[in-house]
């Protein structure tokens, strides 16, 4: 089996697993039922689930099954750390981010103390959205059908006299997400009543990029796309680097099949590395920026990539770092993705201007939004050939 065949293999296992199983602090609270698969499903998943080495790659009906998406939902994304932004976007006083997983609408705030927060976007009153888009400079949240007012950490600030709740206010504030943990400048979330910490499921990950700063990176860019196609396909093309010569072409300069080797550990990621990069002329050349401080030599000279289960996927280079986080719309066989261009906190060069820097970070922005562009295309292939 080659070395991207398994790395796909590993991502429609792993979906599977996590789709299939009762977590022990669900199954035994009396009237929860979680939906399960159908007597269908269950016999096109066992070739999937047999031993890596003889397993099979997941039946189309996974990708586009309403069924089965309610599950993915409520079970990856429900019961499991998923990633929900980056910490940049809530960086402020006064920044909100609305996430939506799904039919499940999240608001992460930051308030005046600097601390980050994440509650369901539902009013305690009457359960309409208080937050119906992510903003700046806000200073509290109302609900629009009766006016309760909430803070940004939370508690409930006001409403009006007729509305006045028997409740003491401090019981009626905003309901919060279980588990709120960050790595690596990016906001993960949980939903259990009692999550695990997230460093049990990274592994050996925050170990190896330890001399990578990425706490301290600096935004540049983002671009949003909608998916025609489910969130596995995604996940799936980022660890197959077999299509990059017939797919994207310029990447295939710098970035070639022959050079990805496995960088697996424990913990819930897939891994790679490409060793060396080469230099050709292009955006992201070694020579147009500075690189992360501490880095070794081999990995001055290396890209690192990473699918981080179950939705966000990582590629860092010696100056810069882009992910692809993706989240399943409303609609089955639909993904919301963003793309984010982060550099690293030395990639400005001492004798480069800031004007030539901008320029630099947008000739590499406009780069590996081509190449995002090219997966899109080819995505949509996919979706319609799954259908």
């Amino acid at each position: 089996m080659n070395i991207a065949r398994r790395a796909m293999m590993q991502v429609h296992r792993r979906a599977l697993w996590h789709a299939c199983r009762i977590p022990r602090t669900l199954s035994t609270i009396p009237g929860m039922e979680l939906p399960v698969l159908s007597e269908k499903l269950e016999e096109l998943a066992r070739p999937t689930k047999r031993r890596i080495e003889e397993a099979k790659v997941l039946h189309p009906a996974f990708y586009t099954d309403q069924s089965y998406a309610q599950i993915e939902r409520e079970r990856l994304f429900g019961m499991n750390w998923f990633a929900a932004a980056h910490v940049h976007e809530v960086s402020q006083p006064g920044d909100v981010k609305v996430v939506e997983v799904g039919k499940t609408s999240i608001i992460l705030t930051r308030d005046k103390n600097y601390k980050l927060h994440a509650f369901y976007n539902s009013c305690r009153h009457r359960g309409a959205r208080v937050c119906s888009s992510s903003t700046k400079g806000c200073k509290q949240l109302v609900c629009p059908y009766h006016w309760w007012a909430y803070r940004l950490d939370g508690s409930l600030k006001a409403t009006p006299p007729a509305a006045m709740p028997k409740e003491r206010k401090e019981d009626l504030g905003l309901l919060r997400v279980p588990g709120l943990e960050t790595f690596a400048g990016i906001v993960f979330l949980n939903q259990l009543p009692n999550p695990p910490p997230l460093r049990d499921c990274l592994g050996d990950l925050p170990e190896k990029l330890k001399r990578y700063d990425l706490d301290d990176m600096e935004l540049f860019s983002t671009k949003n796309y909608d998916i025609g196609g489910d969130w596995k396909l995604i996940a799936e093309n980022f660890v197959d680097f077999y299509h990059i010569d017939a797919v994207h072409p310029e990447l295939s300069r710098f970035s070639r099949v022959d050079d990805h080797m496995p960088y697996q550990g424990d913990g819930q990621y897939v891994g790679f590395v490409t060793s060396p990069l080469t230099d050709c002329g292009g955006p992201g050349d070694s020579i147009k920026f500075g690189q992360f401080a501490r880095l070794r030599e081999v990995e001055s000279k290396s890209a690192l990539f990473f699918h981080i289960f179950p939705n966000i996927s990582v590629t860092i280079y010696p100056h810069s770092v882009y992910t692809l986080l993706t989240l399943p719309s409303k609609t089955p066989g639909r993904t919301e993705e963003q793309l984010t261009l982060l550099m690293a906190p030395e990639a400005r060069k001492s004798d480069v201007s800031e004007d030539e820097h901008q320029e630099r970070c947008s000739a590499l922005f406009d780069f590996v939004t081509s190449v995002n562009d090219e997966d899109a295309d080819i995505l949509r292939e996919l979706a319609t050939a799954s259908a």
